[in-house]
């Protein structure tokens, strides 16, 4: 009975897991553990829902169970890899993945999951052969497709890698990743038709934000809609809120009444807006009434935006003057550049799927301070937030005693934005930042990392969202060094003029 007990429960954990209901999960494995401490399948199962939760270092730490009752399990070795590379020991986790294929030379998983090991140490040309490997012995492995076309796209055989995006979706029809990665590729190469609409495929992804207000209805069209009342709200970071609210102007011309939600901090920078919409950062969808909804990032779908077609109206963001005035004053007044950096995305903890995204878009605060010594240029940082700005004070004197650190004079992003109009120009890596002082109309220097992100489009150095950026690209995965001498070179010449004049 005991034995029939704990097969029900695993059934049972098994459908909560696949639903993406972790914690129900997590409680039946544990009943089914309570029944049978020595079972390694349980203690696998438990150790994939830490992996699904983030906890890796829990979830080491119980597949090493697995392998200490089980050691011939393969399984459990693929799983011990996809861990370790989650937790960047790439070299261990090569060695797990090797052991789960000489334990099973025909378990394609395991020659998947080493292809994306390798992937993340950029080693794409041997990433390739491993997800051929998987696919020979598993012609119909959708996800083996999918990241072999990741790889591809890395290496900038684009054409390639749209294929076996296809070839996944072929293969599997309900493959969201598939239909995720061709989205990143085709808006990344300007193919905003197709783009836009692979782009919908978040709403399924794992982890994937849900639809705040599940009792109106999604709007799908913008035609006959004339007189609606209609509810956007914001549904990324706040450098998406800031990149895509510019579609509210156009929305609300129309003839609708929009209430926008955004982000708490965002309400005051984007105070503008309420001249022509109802701008909150949070609504009671019980004590209010709505025709239609909307996420903001599925407006330029709504709009069937192109390239050309990008709303254009700069500035779209306007600042405090009186704030203004007030940061002029706090300003050095030589002829000086001046020029707001920003090195670092911050941190968020509550989003640790982005972690290793964030790692690659931000530069050590030792590798910045490589910018100091340009003549002519006074430096003020608009870094806010830990780790960055404690750093910063900790490290400041030893490594850029020049910079002005404005953390003190920043409560919110409308003094950043005050701020930002009185500076000549804005140095920064890829978070909201870049994107405020793009909306600003101010002069931006995008510091982009290798795998850019689909917004900043492929093998350009100027962005039809902003036509004041210009970006400078990795060309190869995590070297700054290039990038910030080209800066250095540009700074150097553009401090020069400011002084000539």
């Amino acid at each position: 009975m005991t034995s029939q007990s704990v097969s029900i429960l695993i059934d049972n954990a098994l459908s909560h897991i696949r639903a993406q209901e972790l914690e129900k999960g997590k409680e039946l494995l544990l009943k089914a553990h309570a029944l049978d401490q020595d079972n390694p399948h349980i203690l696998r199962l438990l150790s994939v829902v830490a992996a699904m939760k983030f906890d890796y270092v829990r979830a080491l730490e119980l597949i090493d169970r697995v392998i200490s009752l089980s050691p011939d399990n393969a399984v459990a070795q693929s799983n011990r890899g996809n861990i370790l590379k989650e937790l960047c020991r790439f070299n261990d986790a090569l060695i797990s993945l090797d052991n789960a294929i000489k334990l099973q030379p025909d378990y394609a998983e395991a020659y998947n999951n080493k292809g994306n090991v390798l992937q993340d140490l950029h080693r794409y040309e041997e990433a390739l052969q491993w997800y051929d490997k998987a696919i020979a012995l598993q012609p119909d492995y959708a996800e083996a497709y999918s990241n072999k076309g990741n790889a591809l796209e890395l290496l900038q055989r684009h054409n390639e890698a749209m294929g076996h995006f296809d070839a996944a979706t072929s293969i599997n029809p309900r493959f969201i990743d598939g239909y995720w990665h061709k989205a990143l590729g085709q808006l990344s190469g300007g193919n905003y038709e197709m783009g836009w609409q692979n782009y919908e495929a978040r709403w399924f992804k794992n982890h994937a934000t849900k639809l705040l207000y599940g009792n109106v209805p999604r709007l799908e069209t913008l035609h006959n809609i004339s007189g609606a009342n209609i509810l956007i709200w914001a549904e990324q970071g706040l450098g998406d809120t800031l990149q895509f609210c510019r579609y509210i102007k156009p929305l609300v011309e129309l003839g609708i009444a929009v209430t926008f939600v955004v982000q708490k901090p965002l309400v005051q920078v984007l105070g503008s807006m309420s001249g022509y919409c109802t701008l909150v950062d949070k609504i009671d969808p019980m004590l209010e009434s709505f025709d239609f909804q909307s996420p903001l990032l599925s407006l330029p779908l709504l709009f069937k935006t192109t390239i050309e077609s990008i709303p254009s109206e700069i500035p779209y963001i306007t600042c405090d003057q009186a704030k203004k005035l007030q940061f002029k004053s706090k300003l050095n007044a030589d002829r000086n550049l001046s020029v707001g950096i920003v090195w670092n995305g911050g941190f968020r903890s509550d989003h640790p799927e982005l972690w290793a995204t964030n790692k690659r878009r931000n530069i050590e605060l030792e590798q910045i301070a490589s910018l100091k010594g340009i003549p002519g240029v006074d430096f003020y940082s608009l870094q806010k937030g830990d780790p960055a700005e404690s750093k910063l004070i900790a490290k400041k004197d030893e490594l850029w005693p020049n910079i002005i650190n404005c953390a003190q004079w920043l409560d919110d992003f409308s003094d950043t934005a005050a701020l930002i109009e009185n500076l000549d120009l804005v140095i920064s890596v890829d978070t909201s930042i870049a994107h405020l002082a793009g909306a600003l109309g101010k002069p931006v220097w995008i510091l982009n990392r290798y795998d850019s992100c689909w917004r900043w489009l492929r093998g350009r150095s100027d962005s039809p969202w902003y036509p004041t950026a210009k970006i400078y690209q990795q060309s190869r995965p995590g070297d700054w060094n290039r990038v910030l001498e080209q800066v250095k070179i540009d700074l150097s010449a553009l401090a020069l003029k400011q002084l000539n004049q």
